[in-house]
């Protein structure tokens, strides 16, 4: 089992929410959803897990070993900090541990507004303070309309269960009576793995007649569809809890997806949809093996087959940040579309850091990077936030390690540092908003070829007044 956990994290690297990672010792997992709290704030549910093995155990008596792990949560938006948090978490045991025995898992809550926020996350071993992990990743709490058939995230649980009293059970965890224990992971793992899922409903009554159709549609990490279920489910009120279990025995180890889809069953054109990203671990079902394509097949069946002049033009632009000026000339060089499709199709094929998977793992943190870029970065000055300088920097170099964000102050402009902990060593970039309009410009950095200016907090972020004039 431990062979087919190592392997399907090599072959598909399991990172299940979006992250700016800075973890030195401690392994985090961390994983997310989104539910209407009220006709205004989005209930936003953070789920982690680590496991049993990485705090340090002292003993407070004869028969007894705690663990104990402190978590600190900021959550900010542009105007600053909008919620944080710090608790410690005990794990208790009557014996020494050697070994690993389960994962450790947790939830945390909150209510915010619909918008763009940035969480930052901090966890340390209160028995070894060398040992510690810093999270950060960004969130887009989206608005969950009123006036038509709407769901939540989709959460992958280890279990759903009825809970009878529920003042018995970790209040942490229960939704209306439900005790949703979170699956952070998203791992389906023994030899009959299943697929629990919890979604919620919303606007059921104002948008439908009696019933819903629900579908649950399975592929694979090739998007290939493996199995599709389909239910129509009675309308019980304008808001509802839909759960189900899925057996996985006939899938082969590897990477799927979960897709659920509602409509009302009175008008089929109705419908709205959320994804989630799942991993099968089943020692009786080994992955299977990807046939060998040729060139040609994998370029005939790829993207870039399909592509017009504007949009190869366009994919170029975007990533010609990673071409070397032998890749340039070739491509200006090129007159033939089909020769400029084989390019870029060639151009990320090179690029691609797991072969072995049939998505191509760089062209997909590429385009996150891009989204990234658009979502956070567009400014007045430049509507497109991939040609920032911020947007640069993510296209070449990927999301960094860790991102330390600054506001305004009467002494100083907003400014950003980033730290790319894996490239040269570690390097650091430096962002400043000049003009206050969130157009944030490069001033420094440490990594090779790139623009350095060591006095550029002075130069740029501290503002110097004299009589309340302000003259940098």
């Amino acid at each position: 089992m431990r062979l087919i956990v190592y392997l399907l994290s090599i072959l598909f690297g399991i990172f299940i929410y979006p992250t700016v990672t800075n973890s030195q010792n401690i392994p985090l997992t961390i994983d997310a959803a989104q539910f209407r709290y009220d006709d205004t704030h989005v209930l936003w549910e953070m789920y982690y897990s680590y496991a049993d093995t990485s705090v340090r155990y002292v003993s407070t008596n004869k028969d007894t070993y705690v663990g104990s792990m402190y978590f600190s949560i900021q959550i900010s938006s542009s105007i600053g900090i909008i919620a944080s948090n710090e608790w410690i978490s005990d794990n208790t045991i009557d014996h020494k541990l050697t070994s690993h025995s389960k994962n450790l898992i947790g939830q945390k809550s909150y209510v915010l507004l619909p918008g763009q926020y940035n969480v930052d996350i901090l966890i340390k071993d209160i028995n070894d303070t060398t040992r510690f992990s810093k999270r950060s990743f960004p969130i887009i709490l989206r608005s969950i309309p009123s006036n038509k058939l709407a769901l939540s995230d989709v959460q992958i649980a280890s279990s759903i269960e009825y809970v009878e009293n529920s003042s018995q059970e970790n209040q942490q965890f229960v939704k209306s009576k439900l005790n949703v224990l979170p699956n952070p992971g998203h791992e389906c793992i023994g030899n009959s793995p299943t697929l629990s899922l919890y979604t919620e409903i919303y606007n059921a009554t104002s948008t439908a007649k009696d019933s819903i159709d629900i579908e649950y549609k399975i592929t694979d990490g090739a998007k290939r569809e493996q199995f599709i279920l389909l239910f129509k489910k009675k309308i019980v009120g304008n808001s509802q809890i839909e759960t189900t279990s899925i057996p996985l025995d006939a899938l082969p180890s590897g990477v799927y997806f979960v897709e659920v889809i509602i409509k009302p069953s009175d008008n089929s054109n109705d419908s709205t949809s959320v994804k989630k990203k799942f991993f099968v671990l089943n020692p009786e079902m080994p992955a299977e093996l990807l046939r060998t394509f040729s060139e040609d097949e994998l370029f005939q069946t790829s993207e870039f087959a399909t592509l017009s002049p504007e949009r190869i033009q366009d994919e170029f632009v975007k990533a010609k940040v990673l071409a070397t000026q032998a890749d340039v000339r070739l491509f200006e060089a090129l007159t033939e579309i089909s020769a400029k499709q084989k390019f870029l199709f060639r151009f990320w094929k090179e690029r691609d850091f797991v072969a072995e998977t049939p998505q191509n793992e760089r062209l997909e943190e590429f385009r996150k990077a891009i989204k990234h870029a658009n979502t956070f970065y567009s400014n007045l000055l430049i509507k497109d936030g991939w040609r920032t300088d911020p947007g640069r920097v993510l296209r070449k170099y990927g999301f960094p390690t860790q991102i330390d964000r600054y506001p305004a102050n009467s002494e100083s402009r907003p400014y950003e540092e980033w730290l790319y902990a894996n490239i040269q060593g570690g390097v650091k970039f430096q962002f400043v908003d000049l003009k206050g309009i969130g157009n944030y410009v490069q001033v420094n950095s440490t990594a090779l070829g790139e623009p350095r200016n060591d006095s550029w907090k002075e130069r740029y972020v501290l503002v110097i007044k004299v009589e309340d004039d302000v003259i940098r």
